[in-house]
């Protein structure tokens, strides 16, 4: 579990990374069949996000597949939804 501090320099190093588009690129690092959620890495930065949403048909079960992400900026904190999965 992270601390507060730690916390808030990984969103302010998230925000850095990632610019200023809504979309970013991402490749699938786990799922959850069960909640139909998946953790990705942001491309070119590394960063792992937190547990995503899918949008329906979007749902990526399979380590290693690319993803568009769409990012979702609330107050200081940054969400992830899979917008499509990348052939």
């Amino acid at each position: 579990m992270m601390n507060k501090i730690d916390y808030t320099e990984t969103v302010k190093l998230i925000q850095k990374m990632a610019g200023t588009s809504a979309f970013v690129y991402a490749t699938v690092t786990a799922f959850q069949k069960d909640n139909r959620t998946i953790k990705a890495e942001i491309q070119p930065s590394g960063i792992e996000t937190g547990w995503c949403r899918c949008l329906q048909g979007a749902f990526a079960d399979k380590v290693g597949l690319e993803v568009l992400l769409g990012r979702i900026a609330d107050g200081k904190t940054q969400n992830y939804i899979v917008l499509g999965i990348l052939e």
